[in-house]
């Protein structure tokens, strides 16, 4: 092979690891970020979003464990910060709009008290309590 195209091959492998990393190293900066995901995770707490609202309504973790909100209401729904309708108690908790049997996933690093509703329906309300 020509060393031309050796070379460049090497560029870009190089090149994209460094994206690679760059990527990661600024996510593991900002450790409140959102994830829609399906995954598993090992400290999750589970909160099922249904026609009635939130179950369970209250949840209490320690810091750094991802809460995992699944829509099973048969259609859109939302989870947003309080206090409704403006959202801005919790900004980082403003996901918008996710569909039936899908989820969005809040790895929460800070304790505190959060609380959330869903906007479409807001006397479905719900709270995140989180220690240390």
């Amino acid at each position: 092979m020509n060393k031309k195209y050796l070379l460049l091959i090497g560029i870009i492998i190089i090149g994209s690891v460094g994206a690679f990393l760059y990527i990661n190293s600024a996510r593991s900066k900002h450790p409140h970020y959102a994830v829609r995901m399906n995954s598993v995770l090992a400290k999750q707490t589970i909160i099922t979003l249904d026609s009635n609202g939130f179950t369970p309504k209250q949840v209490t973790v320690k810091k750094s464990t991802a809460v995992r909100w699944v829509n099973k209401s048969g259609k859109q729904q939302t989870v947003n910060s309080d206090t409704y309708p403006t959202n801005q108690l919790h900004k980082e908790l403003n996901f918008g709009v996710f569909n039936n049997n899908s989820s969005v996933t809040y790895i929460f690093a800070k304790p505190g008290t959060y609380g959330y509703h869903n906007q479409l329906h807001p006397d479905q309300k719900g709270r995140v309590i989180v220690t240390e």
